[in-house]
């Protein structure tokens, strides 16, 4: 089953746009272990990174080197941890309606209709029925799946479902939006697809993003900045700002070079 999808995202912004925008999340001196064979293993280790409001951050590296930790740390999944979290300045305390997380399986529950599941995002909003309704109606114009309100998920396709994921984040309207490799089990072209969708709904809603990835083209592709982590513990390698026009040439000369910027860091000291 396919819906209409707007894979062209037409704009033409770089990260430039962010430079006299305000910081609105704010990592700072954070170390992360966790306990195994009851000795501690350290996972993070001195990570420190700003990110301004609107800006769309992508974090490249192996497995185990951290990256969801990450994620799940700023979505005050886990507080056990030392350092500082900030959002608008303030530490964050557990979860919060200012984030919402998109993980790499869409996790909808297959007895409930795609505006059911969507309405799940709002279950803690003390809202009318009928700001409930206009934001779940909303959501679904949004993701482009008009029409398919009352399917439920075993109708749809891996890219329909994972775009329902997205919209029941979204109706929250959360001001920074968390993506934890959200494309993986996609086909190469819905997976194509998703990612210009994404750029649309991320321009669209003017909300920050942090995307998480280990697929090197797709970080060029979509982020204004690249954060390349070192495993073992993680940390910050490198930071290289992706400072060309959206929408951007996938086979130019000067996203190959970032790409193969990106990869060559990842590999001569055996990151990845």
């Amino acid at each position: 089953m396919n819906a209409n999808v707007n894979t062209e995202y037409k704009a033409n912004a770089t990260v430039n746009q962010h430079a006299l925008k305000a910081n609105i999340v704010e990592f700072k001196d954070i170390q992360k272990q966790f306990i195994v064979n009851r000795h501690p293993v350290k996972v993070i280790e001195n990570f420190n990174l700003t990110i301004k409001e609107g800006e769309f951050v992508a974090i490249v590296g192996s497995s185990g080197c951290g990256k969801s930790t990450l994620l799940r740390l700023l979505a005050g999944l886990d507080n056990d941890f030392s350092g500082e979290i900030k959002v608008d300045g303030q530490p964050i305390a557990g979860v919060g309606h200012d984030r919402a997380v998109v993980f790499q399986e869409h996790r909808l529950f297959p007895w409930l209709t795609v505006e059911q599941n969507i309405e799940l995002g709002l279950i803690n909003e003390k809202i009318s029925t009928q700001d409930k309704t206009q934001r779940i109606e909303k959501a679904i114009a949004l993701i482009g799946l008009n029409g398919f309100e009352k399917a439920y998920p075993h109708q749809l396709s891996g890219g329909m479902s994972q775009r329902v994921a997205i919209a029941r984040s979204l109706v929250s309207q959360p001001r920074i939006f968390l993506l934890d490799e959200p494309f993986g089990a996609l086909d190469a072209l819905t997976r194509y697809q998703m990612q210009n969708e994404l750029l649309r709904i991320q321009a669209q809603e003017r909300i920050t993003t942090i995307f998480i990835t280990h697929d090197v083209e797709e970080a060029v592709t979509l982020a204004d900045r690249v954060v390349i982590l070192k495993p073992k513990p993680g940390r910050i390698e490198q930071i290289i700002a992706i400072d060309l026009p959206r929408p951007r040439n996938r086979s130019s000369f000067e996203l190959h070079q970032l790409k193969e910027q990106v990869f060559k860091i990842l590999t001569e000291d055996k990151i990845i």
